[in-house]
């Protein structure tokens, strides 16, 4: 069962000449629109697991939903049907993943934009103000850093021949985090010399392991060093 302003909804664009007032449209079709981010965000989170930036940033398109019901609800608008759980697909691509959350939230910051043109009711402005914010200043910033780390590290993984499918492999939370790190680094810096052929070239699990005995190796000399009491002289006297 289709909504009945779904070609409005979808079109997102508000129809004076509709039979439902403006300010309906403009709330059901917001409403719709963070309905859809919900959907996709959820989706994300189901086929790669909690992780950043999707998996926080869906416990945000709750509260947004349920700020905009709360307006439905003050000003008698029937909330739209939902159909987006059923026709939402996700990419096996974490990185394709990622560019569309930013094209997503550039669309919803662009929505809200639209629909302030149209609506003058100072709380509903209010409202729709406060969640173009958050998706300018805290969501779009979120995935474009989480899309720049994995640009870096797909690019990282090709300069050693590894498919893109394979740059997201789990080998550890060491492993991982060194990964990651030569990766932003190599981005930043290009061919950084001797060290940079040597983590192109080096499995992160081996890297992970030279950290590590390095680290071993350093606190095992620190507690051969006795450490000399100066508290007493040779030639003290009683």
């Amino acid at each position: 069962m289709a909504n009945d302003d779904e070609t409005i909804l979808r079109s997102q664009r508000l129809q004076p000449t509709a039979p439902w007032p403006l300010l309906q449209q403009a709330l059901r079709m917001a409403l719709y629109d963070e309905y859809a981010a919900r959907a996709y965000y959820a989706g994300v989170v189901q086929a790669f697991g909690q992780q950043a930036p999707f998996a926080n940033i869906l416990k945000s398109e709750a509260q947004h939903i349920a700020t905009l019901v709360r307006l439905c609800q003050r000003y008698g608008v029937p909330r739209p049907l939902d159909p987006f759980p059923a026709e939402t697909t996700i990419s096996p691509s974490w990185r394709v993943n990622l560019e569309r959350g930013v094209s997503g939230e550039l669309a919803n910051i662009r929505l809200y934009d639209y629909l302030m043109a149209w609506v003058f009711e100072p709380d509903v402005r209010q409202v729709f103000l406060n969640l173009q914010t958050a998706s300018r200043n805290k969501h779009l910033p979120a995935f474009q850093r989480a899309l720049e780390k994995a640009m870096a590290l797909e690019n990282w993984h090709a300069q050693q021949g590894v498919a893109p499918s394979q740059a997201y492999v789990r080998h550890g939370p060491l492993s991982d985090a060194l990964e990651r790190g030569f990766a932003l680094l190599a981005s930043q810096h290009g061919a950084f010399g001797l060290i940079g052929t040597l983590v192109r070239t080096t499995h992160p699990a081996m890297l992970a392991g030279l950290v590590a005995g390095g680290t071993a190796v350093h606190l095992l000399r620190q507690a051969k060093v006795a450490p000399v009491d100066t508290s007493l002289s040779l030639t003290q006297k009683d």
